[in-house]
C-alpha cells in the first residue's frame, strides 16, 4: 500500500547518521566529478542564486507554480533541514576552487511509515548527461540504507523530463494530490532493522517530557 504524503509530518528521525558528502559521477559523463552534500546555514545565497538561475519552466516544474525565487520562509525551511529526517541536498561542481550549485533535492523521511517524500531539480545546462539519474540513484540508495521502503513524490503531469527520469529508474505512477499532479513511487530494497528506530529509542531519554 502506497503511503499518504508526509508534507510537514516529520516523525522519528529517519537516519542513524546525518547525510555525509558524496561524490557522484554520471554514467554518461564519467569524467565529471560532482559533490553531493547537505545544505548548511551559510548556503542561503548559493541556493537562492541557483533557483533564480533556473529557467521559468524549470522553476514552475520544480515548485508546481510560477515563482522567481524561494520565498524567505521556504528558504529558511530548506536551510533548517537536519540531515536526518529532513534533508536538503546540494549537488555542486567545483572549478578553480569555486563551488557552483548545479542541482538540489529535498526529502522528508518517516520511520513510522517507512516512507520518504522527495523533490529535486537539475540546472538547465546540466541536463541530458545523466546527472539527474545519478542524483536520484543516490537518494534511493541513502533512503533505503536508512530503512525506508517507499520513496515517492508528486510531479506535474506536464513535466515530461522528470516523468521520463522516474520511469528510467523503475518508478511506477499513480494519482497525485491534485488532478494536475502525477505520483511517482518506488518500493526500495530497504536495509533490515530500520536503523532510525533504534536511534529513536536511544535519543528518547534526552527528549523533554
Amino acid at each position: 500500500m502506497v503511503p499518504a504524503p508526509l508534507h510537514d509530518r516529520f516523525l522519528e528521525a529517519a537516519s542513524h547518521v546525518p547525510f555525509a558528502f558524496r561524490v557522484l559521477r554520471p554514467e554518461r559523463r564519467p569524467d565529471l566529478r560532482l559533490g553531493l552534500r547537505p545544505a548548511c546555514a551559510d548556503d542561503g545565497g548559493a541556493l537562492q542564486s541557483y533557483v533564480r538561475g533556473l529557467s521559468s519552466e524549470a522553476r514552475y516544474n520544480r515548485f508546481l507554480g510560477a515563482t522567481s525565487e524561494l520565498p524567505a520562509s521556504e528558504l529558511a525551511r530548506a536551510l533548517a533541514a537536519n540531515g536526518r529526517d529532513t534533508l536538503t541536498l546540494l549537488l555542486t561542481s567545483t572549478a578553480e576552487g569555486r563551488e557552483t550549485v548545479v542541482g538540489e533535492a529535498r526529502a522528508a523521511l518517516s520511520c513510522a511509515e517507512r516512507a520518504g517524500e522527495f523533490s529535486m531539480s537539475i540546472a538547465d545546462a546540466w541536463r541530458h548527461i545523466g546527472v539527474g539519474s545519478a542524483l536520484l540513484a543516490e537518494i534511493e540508495r541513502q533512503t533505503a540504507a536508512d530503512g525506508i521502503e517507499w520513496l515517492f513524490g508528486d510531479v506535474l503531469r506536464t513535466n515530461a523530463g522528470m516523468i521520463a527520469l522516474a520511469r528510467s529508474r523503475g518508478f511506477s505512477f499513480g494519482w497525485g494530490l491534485e488532478g494536475r499532479l502525477l505520483r511517482i513511487q518506488k518500493q526500495l530494497e530497504a536495509a533490515p532493522g530500520l536503523p532510525c528506530l533504534k536511534w529513536a529509542e536511544i535519543d528518547a531519554p534526552l527528549r523533554p517530557a
